[in-house]
């Protein structure tokens, strides 16, 4: 049974300057808790797991927080290290499968159903995807410029990566200590046959930006949070 999650959490997160110049990204609270109790929180929706954290800027605010938390283990794999060298950096820590996600990206995933398709496929790893929500409404017009519809805001047609990744531990035989995860080793995942998307239908938002931290918040306070919500399951 796979029951290890590995939890990306190492990042700077350059994009909220306004709050990570204190506190790392995966620290920054949404409502009382940080983002990352709220990604612990969708896993332990379906059952236990364990939570391998990869930390690495202003690691110590992590590893003082869950300390005391039997379930969450810390390992600071470098302040500048890619996401692929930070699960490189873990191997001597890994199941022989494994989640790996980012520590900012708040999803609705059936877990059970994507772990079940990760072993269905035999397959070393599994990418989660999702054709995300634009950000602008599409104007559509014809040949003579004019103007004939307005969407509001459509799923793009798309898919994007969303993290939520199942590796076997093979996985290590495509990365080293300087790889970037969405790169490279993906590519060649791919060229061999080894990746297969898991498509995810509900809720996602990374937080990024300071916009979108707030936007989290919001959904938040409203007391019906989307990533929490598993209703379409």
């Amino acid at each position: 049974m796979i029951n290890q999650v590995v939890l990306l959490a190492g990042g700077k997160g350059t994009r909220m300057r306004e709050l990570t110049e204190i506190i790392p990204k995966p620290m920054v609270k949404i409502g009382e808790e940080p983002v990352l109790n709220h990604l612990i929180n969708i896993f332990e929706n379906f059952r236990e797991f364990k939570y391998l954290v990869s930390t690495g800027y202003k690691s110590s605010m992590i590893e003082d927080f869950y300390s005391n938390n039997q379930k969450v283990s810390t390992i600071n794999t470098g302040e500048e290290t890619n996401t692929g060298g930070r699960v490189y950096n873990l191997k001597d820590h890994l199941d022989e499968t494994f989640v790996v996600t980012y520590g900012d990206g708040l999803a609705n995933v059936n877990v059970e159903k994507l772990l079940k398709f990760h072993d269905s496929h035999n397959k070393i790893a599994t990418v989660t995807v999702t054709n995300p929500i634009s950000r602008f409404g599409l104007v559509e017009f014809d040949e003579s410029m004019t103007v004939n519809k307005f969407i509001e805001k459509p799923r793009l047609n798309a898919y994007v990566n969303i993290g939520f990744f199942v590796f076997n531990k093979k996985v290590l035989d495509y990365i080293d200590e300087n790889s970037i995860l969405e790169t490279t080793p993906l590519i060649n995942l791919s060229k061999d046959e080894e990746l297969k998307a898991f498509i995810h239908e509900g809720y996602f938002e990374p937080m990024d930006t300071y916009r979108e931290y707030l936007q989290l918040n919001e959904y938040w306070e409203s007391g019906n949070p989307p990533w929490m919500n598993f209703d379409y399951l």
